[in-house]
């Protein structure tokens, strides 16, 4: 179960209400906007925490999503891209791919 700060941090991002897919042509923007507000307001709330770990950029279908992660870990800082797939029919799984480790 999670607990209160989570639930809380949860509560404030925008839910995503549209389901289609990259082959709905018709509502597929209107997904894309609301995975884009969720998105904004995560890292707004991540960086008004400090807790800037990730930034992420799609191309201009928002079908293939590229970025990096970091943490640092006793002052190392441990960066890894990472590109993901977003499936063009609603409910297949995700393919991720996490690139290599680098400090």
């Amino acid at each position: 179960m999670a607990d209160e700060a989570t639930r809380k941090a949860v509560s404030q991002i925008p839910l995503l209400k549209t389901h289609a897919g990259p082959r709905e042509r018709a509502l597929w923007p209107q997904r894309l906007k609301e995975e884009y507000q969720a998105l904004i307001r995560f890292v707004e709330q991540n960086k008004a925490a400090d807790n800037d770990w990730f930034r992420l950029e799609s191309n201009p279908d928002g079908t293939r999503w590229t970025g990096t992660c970091w943490f640092v870990h006793e002052l190392l800082r441990y960066e890894f891209g990472v590109e993901f797939d977003i499936p063009v029919t609603t409910g297949t799984k995700w393919e991720r791919l996490v690139g290599s480790l680098a400090l």
